[in-house]
C-alpha cells in the first residue's frame, strides 16, 4: 500500500503543480484529478493515512534540497488538503 500511496501522491502533486500552455492538456489534467478524487473518496482510513504519510515524506525530502521546488511542494500540500482532511 505504501508504494501505491507514494505513486498516487506524486501523481496528484505533479498534476497540481504543472503549468500547461495548452488548454486541452490542462483540461485533461483537471479530468485526471477529478478521476483520482473519485477513487480516493472510496479509500479506507488506512489508505488515506498512507497517502498523507507519503505526501508528508515527499515534502520533507523536497525541503532538504538546496533549491526546493515550491510549486511541487504545494502540489503535495494540495494532495493532503484535498484528499486527507475530513470535509465538513
Amino acid at each position: 500500500m505504501k508504494r501505491l500511496a507514494e505513486a498516487l501522491s506524486y501523481s496528484v502533486a505533479y498534476l497540481a503543480s504543472v503549468r500547461r500552455n495548452d488548454e486541452d492538456a490542462a483540461e485533461e489534467d483537471g479530468d485526471t484529478l477529478d478521476f483520482l478524487t473519485s477513487i480516493v473518496r472510496e479509500a479506507t482510513p488506512a489508505e488515506i493515512e498512507a497517502i498523507r504519510t507519503a505526501s508528508e515524506s515527499a515534502i520533507a525530502t523536497l525541503l532538504e534540497d538546496s533549491e526546493p521546488d515550491h510549486e511541487f511542494i504545494q502540489g503535495y500540500r494540495d494532495c493532503i488538503e484535498n484528499f486527507c482532511n475530513p470535509t465538513a
